[in-house]
């Protein structure tokens, strides 16, 4: 178990008061330190994920009245993957509180993950303990700058290619790879691009995901042009 002084320190950095401790506490524990899902924080992290996912729709949509299902599930998922729970939570330097073990410590890598969980795992006991106007405010504040930026996500030229092949034919574009010229150090990808009833459209770049949005956008700009 956690110590109250450090529960009491962990309320004050969050701005967040419980009134059972013991959401909190388990939310700290990481099942690196306990296989327990009694004591451990995975199913206050499930629960989390699907809290943070109901306030964002929600926010998304006052935000972005007149975007389609799939603007909307884009900056959706851009806003709650495991970076941006790891980075928003990041600012409380939390990690000196979270019960780990001393073999997950030394993977700094998996930092990332480690934040991502806790930051989901708090907001699943902060729903538990204080309800969801709490956990809303809650995750407002952490989200404050990526909701700023939201308007700017963008959908890519393949996946808007991919979009208009499956609703226009209910089938995936066709990309075939060319060619692959250069020296190794800086190779030069050709492929080509075509849905049902378009001629090939031909892209080039330094990496084969390049090519394909190129080749996927020369496509796109062909159709407006029509």
């Amino acid at each position: 178990m956690i110590s109250d002084n450090k529960i009491s320190d962990v309320e004050n950095i969050i701005g967040v008061k419980f009134s059972n401790k013991k959401f909190l506490s388990q939310a700290l524990v990481h099942k690196s330190f306990s296989n327990d899902n009694s004591s451990n924080n995975e199913i206050l992290e499930f629960l989390g994920d699907r809290v943070l996912g109901l306030v964002l729709a929600k926010k998304l949509i006052n935000l972005y009245p007149n975007d389609k299902e799939g603007q909307l599930d884009k900056k959706l998922a851009s806003l709650i993957n495991k970076k941006v729970c790891a980075k928003v939570i990041e600012k409380y330097d939390l990690l000196k509180f979270i019960s780990i073990s001393k073999g997950q410590k030394k993977i700094k890598t998996g930092n990332v993950k480690i934040f991502g969980d806790l930051c989901e795992s708090l907001i699943g006991a902060i729903y538990i303990d204080r309800g969801f106007e709490v956990v809303e405010k809650f995750i407002f504040d952490l989200w404050k700058d990526q909701l700023k930026q939201s308007s700017e996500i963008k959908i890519d030229a393949k996946t808007k290619l991919q979009e208009l092949s499956l609703k226009l034919y209910k089938e995936l574009p066709k990309y075939k790879d060319l060619s692959t010229s250069g020296p190794a150090h800086k190779p030069i990808f050709k492929v080509s691009v075509n849905i049902k009833k378009s001629k090939s459209f031909i892209g080039e770049g330094s990496s084969k995901r390049n090519a394909e949005q190129k080749a996927a956008q020369s496509l796109l700009d062909s159709l407006d042009n029509e």
